[in-house]
Order: C-alpha cells, then structure tokens, then sequence
C-alpha cells in the first residue's frame, strides 16, 4: 500500500496569512527552543530527533503543556500519545507516567488533571503499530478536544529490523505517518514525533532515520544533541534542519533542571 499524502485546499496568499494568524501556537517550554521552531503550531508536523535523554524530556513537557490554558501558552486541550516499545523494554520506555506527574506539578497543573486529559497506547510491534495508528485517528476524527498527537520513537521497530522483513517494516511507518497526519491535518491537530537519527550517515548533522518521505512531509524538523557535561546540569543543542519559512539552518542550546529523576525545560 503506497502511501498518500493529505487532500491541500487551495487558498489565496490572503486566505494562507490570515489563517496563520488565527492558529494558536503552545511552548516547548523553553524559550531559546520556542524562538528556534515558533512554538508548536496548531495543524502543523514536527520531527525531533537525537539523543534520547532530550527527547524524553520534550516528549514529557509537550503532553503536558498541551493541557495547559491558553493564557500560559497551551492548547487547552487533550493530548494523544503512541509510544513503541517492546515488550521487555520497560525500561527503555520513552513514555513515563511518573515523569508526566512529575512534569505537571513541576509546571504547576495538577496530575490528576492531566491524566484525565491524556490517552495513551503502547505498540510492541510494527503490525500493533498499524493497528493503534487506525485507533489514534478514529479518536482524532471523533474528539474536537484533541489538539496535540505526539507518537515517540516511531522508528523503533525499524531501527530493530534486519533482513527480509525491513521493507515491510518500513512500509508500515509510512502508513502510520500517513494515517496520522492525514486526521491530523484535517482537524487542526499539532503532530509531534519523536525518532532516532541515522549514525551510519557521513553527514555534518545525522539524518533522521525514515528516508526521504519523513523529510518531506514534516513541516518541521529538528536534530536534538545531548551536549550535558554533568548530570545535575541537562543541556542540549537543537539544529533546525527544516522550516517551512526558514532556508537556513540554525541552532540553539537549551538548558534544563533536574526534577526528581527526570529533566525539565527551562
């Protein structure tokens, strides 16, 4: 199954500039983050990729923010997460619910509240991960309130691959993407997705792993490099490698806190 991108509407420069005005845009919670992205846009797709450590730090703060109010730069709304793991992965899970209570009291929501504004599942294997991709944007299609889908570590099943069954793998994350994006797409909903970056490529900044309909179809895509010289002082650089209004790259070094046994966004 190839996969398709979503139906474009035709729309004046006008029409463009004066829908862009309306959108509504929530912080990553940090400000040099935000000045390098914009914010997460609503409607937009996002791709972060790198080093786990910052990824599971801005996995954690965007499902909470996109609960938070409006007046403190939210959605105000609920949050959909797809986390791949494994079975005997527990503890290589990007997702945390300790970390997402921790995260809301460290930003001042009260957990209960989030988890009450929060759906999650969990695929453990690249057909499981069609499945939840069917459920995700039935749930989307159905659910006005949803403002922010975040799926974390979409590569996973592919990166794990060998051999024969890699292409059909690989076909899989694009209909995911592609489902996904699609509902996303149509109803205003921010795409946030987390990924691994191909180490093997010679390239200056590593590219994502996803080949080249990932690149294309993300709106915006940012490396994430884990640059912390201690433990109690998290830093990481962010290289913006696409922008839909942005040409040139550029990057910005992002500090955060400790918060229990997790990072948080400064």
């Amino acid at each position: 199954m190839s996969p398709t991108f979503p139906r474009l509407e035709m729309k004046s420069a006008l029409d463009h500039f004066s829908s862009q005005g309306n959108c509504l845009k929530m912080t990553t919670g940090s400000g040099e983050l935000d000045s390098l992205i914009d914010g997460i846009q609503e409607g937009s797709f996002y791709l972060f990729y790198g080093d786990s450590f910052p990824l599971d730090a801005l996995s954690h703060r965007l499902l909470v923010n996109c609960i938070m109010s409006i007046k403190e730069h939210g959605f105000e709304s609920m949050a959909v997460c797809l986390n791949n793991t494994d079975y005997y992965g527990a503890g290589k899970m990007i997702l945390n619910p300790e970390k997402i209570a921790s995260t809301a009291k460290a930003t001042g929501i009260d957990p209960k509240i989030v988890s009450k504004n929060l759906f999650i599942q969990t695929a453990y294997s690249s057909q499981h991960q069609r499945q939840i991709a069917n459920e995700v944007a039935e749930l989307i299609q159905n659910n006005e309130n949803v403002k922010l889908v975040m799926i974390n570590n979409l590569t996973k099943f592919f990166k794990d691959s060998s051999g024969h069954n890699r292409p059909e793998i690989a076909n899989t994350v694009k209909e995911v993407i592609s489902l996904i994006n699609r509902a996303c797409a149509k109803n205003k909903v921010s795409l946030v997705i987390t990924g691994d970056s191909n180490l093997s490529s010679k390239d200056v900044i590593p590219r994502p792993i996803g080949g080249t309909y990932l690149k294309h179809i993300s709106n915006v895509i940012v490396y994430v490099k884990n640059i912390s010289n201690s433990a109690f002082l998290p830093t990481f650089k962010a290289i913006l490698v696409k922008h839909q209004y942005l040409k040139t790259p550029k990057s910005v070094i992002v500090h955060g806190r400790k918060c229990g046994r997790m990072m948080l966004l400064n």
